[in-house]
């Protein structure tokens, strides 16, 4: 932990499980603050992480900001067709974000490539950064709890090893040595300096303030030095900006006291590496976006990202689990005139889609019903629209039975596989005395 400034570590007595007197004063509480929606459950994570794969894999560019935030950057046709325009999407969520980082932490991939160059950890530790409160403090205890909440501790797969300690603490009244596990960053290494340089591959990525080589810098809005009641933009260091020693009235560093070439003037952090290391570069995205809420762009003053339309087709197409396979709930064995079932599908684009749309029955015991399975084609469903297919069918068991239906939207394109099935049942009936209808 810090205390004014200064690492220090807390003696604890592990048969009594108190602070040591000398430390009784260095025990500091953890604030989740917006992390606290890490104790959703795991379908809420699945989910924000597909959106956040289709965010990334429809866009034509993907960037990192000044803070190491990801970026989707569409390119669009604006007023003069001439002059297409650069919508950026920024991923911002805190749930979204702690998805990033559970994943990550889990199988080092969230399903759709990082910008090139792009480091694991380093993006994980941007996960937790952006989820945190603006004007908290991520620190060791706080990534310690978050992996136990995550239960990343509990599992065999991770991309990180672990650690094992023992520990003395109260077990249902009694103190017994119970064995804690660690994810072991140990090694993980992280320099703020080289994490906002001026130098290749550092933040924003790719450099584009002023120009494709302006490594580590960022725009801002800032009091005018001779007048505090007038603004303007500065486009400077981020190094300089927020992690300066020296700071004015006006909340911005004293330009002459800090120099991010040579790291004069300016507050290095942790440079310890392993999990401090980890929680440093967490902060620094916390303490980034921080400084740009304080002092934000004005609007459609920002300066544009450069992107180029792709050529790749994308969109993504599903199947709703709630309305997207609707088949009878109970029906009678040998009914002559049959049943329905609906499917429907939906793109939300940004390309128009073609495919396939497989429905398929079986009996619980593996037999399959008369006429599966059906197959559906679509073409050009545009963006934002949706499809629906009719079929009617039979069942003829002379039974009673259930029926398990399966339905999936298949596309080469598809940018989230994830939401393309859903299932549903029906209850098969036979009349009373075992006769069919």
């Amino acid at each position: 932990m810090k205390i004014g400034g200064k690492d220090v570590v807390s003696s604890i007595d592990q048969y009594s499980c108190a602070v040591a007197a000398e430390c009784t004063g260095c025990t500091q509480e953890v604030d989740f603050g917006r992390i606290n929606v890490a104790r959703s459950g795991s379908s809420v994570f699945e989910s924000q992480l597909d959106d956040v794969i289709v965010s990334l894999s429809t866009a034509d560019c993907v960037t990192l900001d000044p803070a190491g935030r990801l970026v989707a950057n569409t390119v669009e046709n604006g007023i003069d067709p001439t002059a297409p325009i650069v919508v950026t999407s920024t991923i911002d969520s805190p749930i979204q974000n702690l998805a990033i980082y559970r994943q990550l932490m889990l199988t080092g991939d969230i399903g759709v490539g990082l910008p090139e160059g792009v480091d694991v950890l380093n993006t994980a530790a941007r996960g937790i950064g952006t989820a945190s409160g603006k004007s908290g403090e991520v620190n060791v205890d706080l990534i310690v709890y978050l992996n136990q909440i995550f239960g990343l501790t509990e599992v065999d797969d991770t991309i990180l090893g672990k650690l094992y300690e023992d520990y003395r603490e109260e077990v249902k009244g009694n103190m017994e040595t119970v064995t804690k596990v660690f994810l072991d960053f140990g090694d993980y290494r992280y320099a703020r300096l080289d994490n906002f340089s001026s130098e290749a591959k550092s933040l924003p990525r790719p450099a584009y303030i002023l120009g494709d080589t302006s490594f580590g810098f960022f725009e801002y809005l800032a009091v005018t030095p001779d007048n505090l009641d007038r603004f303007f933009i500065k486009k400077g260091s981020i190094l300089e900006a927020v992690f300066c020693n020296n700071f004015a009235e006006n909340g911005h560093c004293v330009a002459d006291m800090a120099d991010s070439t040579t790291g004069e003037g300016i507050a290095a952090g942790f440079t310890g590496g392993n999990i401090g290391g980890f929680a440093q570069s967490a902060d620094d995205t916390r303490a980034v976006i921080n400084f740009m809420h304080n002092w934000p762009m004005p609007l459609d003053y920002a300066t544009p990202i450069s992107c180029v339309a792709s050529s790749n087709i994308t969109y993504d197409l599903s199947i709703s689990n709630e309305s997207g396979l609707q088949v009878p709930v109970r029906m009678i064995d040998g009914m002559e005139e049959g049943r329905e079932f609906i499917v429907s599908i939906a793109n939300a684009g940004p390309d128009a889609a073609s495919g396939t749309v497989t429905v398929s029955a079986e009996e619980t015991n593996g037999r399959t019903i008369n006429g599966s399975p059906w197959i559906f084609e679509f073409t050009d469903l545009g963006a934002n629209r949706s499809e629906s297919f009719t079929q009617i069918f039979i069942i003829d068991l002379g039974y009673a039975a259930t029926i398990n239906w399966t339905a999936t939207v298949a596309s080469a394109d598809d940018a989230n596989p994830n939401n393309n099935d859903v299932t549903a049942t029906t209850s098969i009936k036979v009349t009373q005395g075992g006769g069919r209808k």
